[in-house]
């Protein structure tokens, strides 16, 4: 096993570990999602089961304001997904957030 490797992923096969690789970044964007748009609490996501066990992965650290390339950077997720309700609401938030300061 090479260094800093995970165990979990050492056992895996391509098309696992892309598969695995694939959930973390889904995972950490719909975390943040959540969190951004009050649906949820990082102190949640801690207790949430995860098919891999990973637990309240996101973009940015939660202990910080997210700022305007957070919320750009999960729009640009979401408007690839074609999830443009969530890209608006998004938008909404950081407007806000931004004439806020």
């Amino acid at each position: 096993m090479k260094e800093n490797e995970d165990p979990k992923e050492s056992d895996m096969s391509i098309g696992e570990k892309m598969e695995y690789e694939n959930y973390i970044v889904d995972q950490a964007f719909e975390n943040s999602y959540q969190v951004l748009t009050s649906r949820s609490t990082f102190e949640d996501l801690l207790d949430k089961k995860t098919k891999y066990g990973v637990k309240a992965i996101m973009i940015y650290d939660p202990s910080q304001d997210p700022d305007e390339d957070v919320y750009d950077d999960i729009i640009v997720y979401y408007e690839e997904l074609e999830e443009y309700e969530r890209c608006a609401e998004l938008l909404k938030i950081k407007n806000e957030m931004l004439n806020d300061e």
